[in-house]
């Protein structure tokens, strides 16, 4: 089913395409991502063999520089899904099957957090903090297990007053039972797709932190931050910013083309 939707197949591709960069950046990259070269500054595309895609402001290969960056934006936007999920699942699954005091707390929580505007609470942490890659990691992970946590609550609020789960407490499974074998592998399909939308989401919210110049510090590489620096260059130094933002655009059109895809496919309505 995933794979007859063009679309998702599309997404899928691009995806793997940016995690090759992501993986194998030092051997494909044609130079470090910090080394500069300042007697060739600011060229222009295929103005000089060495640097296809030209040079940024101190002279460092935008090639390089782009393929680094996916490996910095890629890499937040994993980690981030990953403490979203650590933080969440517990949470969320906690809170709808046990009820109660419980699921009071957690609620009330999750209310709180969601009624601070999320870009300038991150934006607050990251002033406090200083920019840095860990510290935007540290700043986007606060809110990012919200959503997480009220997606799981309400799939196991539904899910634990099943015929089935009846049936199984009934012939005398344990609670951990379950859990584990009966709730747990009935929320996998809308978390896998959760990750693979949040995944964009986390990764957008770093460049736009990285283009407002609080976020991932140089000489790291990162594609909001290459969009924000070229602000000044932009109207004549076209690629500065054209390339960067094709990258971030094609990387979020990728992930979310394979989330609509694996929306599709686990959707047992759909299924004939």
């Amino acid at each position: 089913r995933f794979m007859s939707n063009r679309l998702a197949v599309f997404g899928l591709v691009v995806v793997f395409i940016f995690l090759f960069l992501v993986i194998f950046a030092d051997v494909i990259a044609p130079y470090a991502y910090d080394y500069a070269n300042f007697t060739k500054v600011r060229l222009f595309p295929f103005e000089d063999v060495d640097h296809p895609l030209g040079t940024d402001e101190v002279g460092r290969d935008f090639l390089s520089r782009l393929i680094y960056g996916a490996r910095t934006s890629m890499t937040v936007g994993i980690i981030i899904q990953i403490v979203a999920l650590a933080i969440g699942v517990p949470m969320g699954g906690l809170a709808g099957y046990l009820g109660g005091k419980v699921d009071f707390v957690v609620v009330r929580l999750i209310e709180i957090m969601t009624a601070f505007p999320g870009l300038l609470f991150t934006i607050l942490i990251v002033s406090a903090f200083g920019g840095g890659f860990w510290q935007v990691i540290f700043a986007l992970s606060i809110t990012s297990w919200v959503g997480t946590a009220r997606l799981v609550r309400g799939q196991v609020l539904s899910l634990r007053e099943k015929e089935y789960i009846e049936a199984a407490r009934s012939l005398g499974a344990t609670q951990n039972g379950v859990v584990f074998r009966h709730i747990l592998p009935n929320i996998l399909s809308p978390l896998l797709v959760a990750v693979t939308f949040g995944i964009p989401g986390a990764m957008f919210g770093e460049a736009g932190l990285s283009f407002l110049g609080l976020g991932i510090n140089d000489p790291i590489a990162s594609w909001g931050k290459m969009v924000g620096m070229s602000g000044a260059y932009a109207k004549v130094y076209w690629h500065l910013a054209l390339f960067p933002t094709l990258a971030i655009a094609f990387s979020m059109l990728g992930f979310s083309f394979v989330g609509d895809g694996l929306r599709d496919a686990l959707d047992p309505k759909l299924i004939k």
